[in-house]
């Protein structure tokens, strides 16, 4: 699909009043003699530049694009552990609590009646490199040392749409999470564009990948004892797409560390991450 770059910068609501006022033919002239300026100009732009405005138009046109005949999003050689005792909650908190950056996620029974409190968290999800952690919460006494995680400021946790999640987390634990970074609403807060973004649009975008999304999983219920496969497959696909979404910004376009927290930017530029995104 071919795509006039121009139309990300230009006044789209100025040029439908010239079309208005002195009609289509002169709406579209300018509209024509922009784009070759644009064209003309962006061939003595730098690299960083090049590939900041090429960003920017995937962003924008990103309703165009379809995944319907892309490769699925797939978790690779990742393991998923799925813990439902103390025992298992310690030993993952160990391997966790190495990691500079997490996908996080959590996930509840929904509720279907107006007026109805919202249930407690059933399950956080969590995922580095190499490992996914579906840690069903409701089943364990104790989850002091998987709360530490989220609020030790020492690891980044990175999720879509953390709201939700943050305000759950609060309400049920009284925790607030630390550095967590929302990759949902960041495009909408830094770069102006209109809306949050999904996992499944975060996949699209960055790893060129159909992230498989189901409402009928969504609306599961996580209380599970022992969960099907598909709700494994979904919640841990969940956590681990968006450390996958994020690590691949860091790679194919470092400078946009720029949008992110001041506080992140200055680990980035100390090379904190270096290693694991393999720059």
């Amino acid at each position: 699909m071919k795509i006039d770059i121009s139309e990300s910068f230009i006044n789209k609501s100025r040029v439908d009043l010239i079309k208005k006022i002195c009609g289509t033919k002169a709406g579209e002239e300018i509209e024509k003699a922009v784009s070759n300026a644009f064209e003309n100009v962006t061939e003595s732009f730098d690299e960083k530049t090049n590939k900041l405005i090429d960003f920017i138009t995937k962003l924008d046109n990103i309703n165009n694009y379809t995944d319907e005949n892309l490769p699925n999003y797939t978790m690779k050689n990742k393991k998923v552990h799925i813990i439902k005792d103390e025992e298992g909650l310690n030993e993952a908190v160990l391997d966790l609590s190495t990691s500079k950056i997490l996908g996080f996620d959590t996930e509840q029974k929904p509720i279907f009646q107006k007026g109805v409190p919202p249930s407690p968290i059933a399950i956080i999800q969590m995922s580095n490199a190499t490992d996914c952690y579906l840690f069903q919460v409701h089943l364990i006494r104790n989850i002091k040392p998987l709360l530490n995680i989220l609020t030790n400021r020492n690891i980044v946790k990175v999720g879509i749409g953390l709201n939700g999640d943050n305000s759950a987390l609060y309400q049920e634990f009284r925790i607030r999470p630390k550095c967590c970074i929302d990759f949902g609403s960041l495009f909408k807060s830094k770069m102006a564009y209109p809306n949050d973004i999904g996992a499944k649009k975060s996949v699209l975008l960055f790893l060129n990948k159909n992230l498989q999304k189901s409402k009928r999983i969504s609306r599961s219920n996580w209380e599970n004892v022992n969960l099907t496969d598909i709700q494994v497959k979904y919640a841990s696909e969940d956590a681990s797409c968006v450390y996958d979404v994020f690590c691949n910004m860091l790679i194919t376009y470092p400078f946009l560390t720029q949008i992110l927290p001041s506080w992140f930017e200055e680990r980035f530029n100390n090379n904190e991450y270096k290693e694991l995104i393999k720059i």
